[in-house]
This record gives structure tokens, sequence and C-alpha cells, in this order.
């Protein structure tokens, strides 16, 4: 991928408050302010959403919007280091992370939610089996493998491509260089899609400008070098060990199979997924399904929560 450098003026936290149909909300939790963008009824079924990365909550806005139609109450959430969130100078674990979601239930006044989460996002939910599981009554990974299954050779998992991708947004360096620029943005995220139509471009400005918030960056860069990189330490083993526990709550595992990102059928997590578990492909969709086809998994995620009886 050829590097691009352009000089770009820094923007605040209110780069990622984009008006739409819902509510943008800070929810104290852990000692810090998670920015969630709120919709639906507000004694409906709560739904949690969490994004991948270098995106953030308007990634979800698709689904998020379908899902508060239909009459859940849902929270498209900032990840730390994120968007509108705050960006402490340090827990960017995913048990860090994962703990943050389930502050933010409990800050949201519930004692559980359906969890959704792309990407690192789902990796976050995934992780929440292990570590928080009272929180949960459903999870929904979205491109996303199970930490747990983790092995030494887990660059099976990603494509070549991908893995050198990954590796550049790893360095802070490169990171605070490159994602603030939209052109970047743009070259990035349409090699993750099944075509560069799939997506909207207007998000690669609001992604990029959202990487314009100082330290924004090098947050996102920290999350993608402890969650893509699990094993270079003992602490990283640990995790990885501990997180191999079946989910105690029905799983929706949805894969796009024209994921250039991920190889859908090494992150089948069927042996992790518990005893109500489901893997769903979803035809001509790349590793951005919430962008590329929203409504679409959103409708499979109401169907399936129905057939589980979490209604609104």
């Amino acid at each position: 991928m050829r590097l691009i450098r352009r000089h770009t003026e820094a923007a605040d936290f209110t780069a990622a408050l984009i008006d739409g149909p819902w509510e943008h909300r800070f929810v104290a939790a852990r000692g810090l302010r998670f920015h969630a963008a709120m919709s639906g009824p507000r004694d409906g079924r709560l739904v949690v959403i969490l994004h991948g990365l270098p995106l953030h909550w308007w990634s979800t806005r698709l689904v998020a919007t379908a899902l508060s139609a239909a009459g859940y109450r849902v929270a498209a959430l900032d990840l730390r280091g994120c968007g509108a969130s705050d960006k402490p100078p340090e827990g960017y674990t995913l048990p860090m992370l994962a703990g943050d979601a389930a502050g933010v239930i409990a800050a949201l006044g519930r004692r559980s939610a359906v969890v959704v989460g792309h990407g690192i996002g789902g990796q976050v939910a995934w992780t929440m089996a292990s570590r928080a599981p009272q929180t949960l009554e459903a999870l929904v990974p979205v491109a996303s493998y199970h930490p747990g299954s983790l092995r030494p050779k887990r660059q099976l998992l990603v494509s070549p491509r991908a893995a050198g991708q990954i590796a550049t947004l790893r360095s802070p360096r490169l990171a605070a260089r490159l994602l603030p620029d939209a052109a970047f943005m743009s070259a990035l995220l349409t090699t993750w899609v099944s075509a560069p139509s799939a997506i909207d471009p207007a998000s690669f400005a609001h992604y990029a400008e959202a990487m314009r918030v100082p330290f924004a960056p090098a947050k996102a860069a920290q999350i993608m070098r402890w969650a893509t990189r699990p094993l270079l330490t003992a602490a990283h083993a640990r995790f990885v060990r501990s997180a191999r526990v079946a989910a105690p709550v029905p799983v929706l595992q949805l894969q796009g199979d024209c994921d250039p990102v991920l190889r859908w059928r090494k992150v089948k997590s069927a042996d992790l997924g518990g005893q109500n578990y489901r893997f769903e492909l979803l035809g001509g969709l790349g590793h951005l399904p919430m962008e590329e086809d929203g409504r679409a998994v959103a409708g499979l995620i109401i169907d399936w929560l129905a057939e589980q009886r979490l209604t609104p």
C-alpha cells in the first residue's frame, strides 16, 4: 500500500457526533466517559454494538437504525480511545475493553444486553463471554474471530495482504501519519469490501476526521497491536488460554464469503460457540458487512433474536 501523507488540522471529539435519527449520549463507566449513539424505545431490550478498527460507531449506523426501528434500544458505542469516547493513556487490551462494555451496560441501568461486535469489536464481545458472562443475553460477532482460537500459526486467519495492512496500522507513528487522511482511508477500506461501490464515500471522510482527534490514531494502534499479536508475551498467551471457554449464551456468527481480510473457513468458531451456536455466511459481502449491506445484516439479527425469544 502506498503511504500517503497529508497535513491535516486537528479535530475535537465532536467530529464523531454526526447528526441522524439517534441521540448522542455520554455514559460514565469505570472512571471514563464513553460516547454512544442511542436510538430506539427506552424500554426496549438493550443491544450494544461495538465497532471495528480503524472505524468508530458510525460504521454500525445502518444496523443500529434497523434494530431500533424493530423496537430494540440500541447503544452504538465508541470503544475507549475511539470516536468521542475518552482516550486514557492505558487500558487498550481485550479484557479492559470487555470490562468497559460491561460497565456501560450497567451504567445504562441494565443487567445484561445483546452484544453485536464487528472486527475487533467482535473480539471484545467474545471476550465478554469469558470475563463478564453475566452481562450477556446473546452474542453476534461479525467478520471477527474468537481470540481464544489464536495459535502460533494465527497468520492463517488473515490474507497476506491484510496481514501487511494490519502491521502498518499497529504502528502508532504510521497510524498517526496515515489514518487522518481521507485518501488513505478510502484506499484502505475499499480493499476490505466486496466492491469499491459497496461503501458510502462519505464514510471515508467521517472516519478520517475522527482520527484527527488528538491521540485517536495512537490508541487505535494500541488496540490493534494488542488484539492482533497476542501470543508475543506471557500475559497475552495467558489471556488467549483463559478465553478458550464455550460461550454461555446464544451466538450468531456472521461472516462475509467475499471477505478479503479473514478466511471464513478458518474463523468459524463452532468449538467455542457453545451449545446454541449458529454460523451464517453472508453471500457477496466482504469485511465490512455493516457498511456494505447493514439492513440485510440487521434483518438476520432480528430474525435470529426472535428465534431465541429475545424480542424487544
